[in-house]
């Protein structure tokens, strides 16, 4: 599988989405975070009920189900999509508002690998996903971020650009990281040094800006155009679209006017 960047733009290998079937009665709560999981790269499965699910669906990777502590029917229905589906084992992370001991282990005892005890926000949930995904998929773990060209796994700290890998320190790659996670917007000097550096006061301005040619100068060695812009008196910009290097722009005619 392929993933495109772009007109004349290279290919690149893209890692499988996570599958996540996420088992949630209240509709709106349902799309809401269907929504945010989808937004982290993940391939959502989200049935009315457990028993909609269809036999021939894509295999699960993690389940996210629902239970509200009162009865053991969603339990209960996980058990036999087990068991119709011959599943030997798949992790479990389970939400509920039930916060009593004895609702705890019977969710565990049922094979719950983590739970989630409402109220909770989007980044605990999110984090309790990506945890049970290392311990148990290691290889669908880890996060993986594309813009301007490059494809970050943050888990791993690989940095591709047209197949090619990209050689950083550690500070190239936070900074880096940073700015694809921005990708399309200025970011100043000084959002980068708060966003990249523990102790962002012993940090001069221009230290920055030294760090950025050499992350430029990385980036250049892997081919391509430059990514990172320069914003004057504002700051720096990864571009959200694989820049063409100069070799693949054409001049403005009359000819190429006409065709516009």
């Amino acid at each position: 599988m392929f993933d495109v960047w772009g007109e004349g733009a290279f290919q690149i290998s893209m890692l499988r989405k996570p599958v996540l079937l996420l088992q949630e009665p209240d509709v709106t709560r349902r799309r809401m975070m269907k929504f945010n999981l989808e937004l982290e790269g993940f391939q959502i499965v989200a049935p009315d009920s457990l028993r909609d699910l269809q036999e021939d669906a894509n295999p699960i990777d993690l389940a996210v189900l629902y239970w509200d502590g009162a009865g053991r029917a969603p339990l209960a229905d996980w058990g036999a999509l087990r068991v119709r589906n011959g599943i030997k084992y798949m992790p479990i992370l389970v939400i509920t508002e039930a916060d009593r001991e004895e609702d705890r282990l019977a969710a565990y005892e049922a094979g719950a690998d983590d739970i989630l005890v409402k109220p909770f926000s989007v980044p605990e949930f999110l984090a309790r996903i990506r945890a049970i995904l290392r311990r148990t998929s290691p290889e669908l773990g880890g996060r993986v971020i594309r813009a301007g060209g490059l494809s970050m796994d943050v888990g791993s700290g690989k940095v591709m650009r047209d197949g090619v890998e990209v050689r950083l320190s550690q500070t190239e790659f936070r900074i880096l990281q940073y700015l694809m996670e921005h990708a399309g917007k200025v970011r100043s000097r000084e959002q980068i040094r708060h966003a990249v550096w523990e102790s962002p006061d012993r940090v001069e301005i221009r230290a920055i800006d030294v760090r950025i040619t050499r992350l430029r100068r990385q980036l250049r060695l892997a081919g391509g155009g430059e990514t990172i812009r320069t914003v004057r008196t504002a700051g720096y910009v990864l571009s959200e679209e694989q820049p063409r290097v100069r070799s693949e722009i054409q001049p403005v005619t009359e000819e190429l006017v006409g065709r516009i």
